[in-house]
C-alpha cells in the first residue's frame, strides 16, 4: 500500500474537507472497478489509482442541487 498525505491532496485540489475527498476518491475507484478487467499497465488496486487521479488533477467534482431552488416567499419551517 502506498501512503499519501491526504491533507496535502485536499488542500492542493481545493476540496473543502476530508469527507468530500473520501467521496470523490470512492466514486473514482468505483468507476474504475466497474470496467471489465484490470487497468492495462497498472498493478496497484483501484483505490490507489483513484487517489493518484485526484492528486494529479485528472478528476473534477462539483455539487449538484437535486432538491431544486427554494422560493423566496416560501416559509422556512414546514407547516
Amino acid at each position: 500500500m502506498i501512503y499519501m498525505d491526504l491533507e496535502k491532496i485536499y488542500a492542493e485540489r481545493d476540496i473543502p474537507n476530508k469527507y468530500i475527498l473520501t467521496l470523490v476518491v470512492a466514486a473514482r475507484a468505483r468507476q474504475l472497478s466497474e470496467r471489465k478487467g484490470p487497468l492495462p499497465g497498472y498493478d496497484e488496486k483501484f483505490i490507489t489509482k483513484a487517489v493518484e487521479d485526484v492528486t494529479n488533477g485528472c478528476v473534477k467534482y462539483k455539487f449538484v442541487d437535486i432538491a431544486g431552488k427554494k422560493k423566496t416567499d416560501e416559509p422556512v419551517e414546514a407547516e
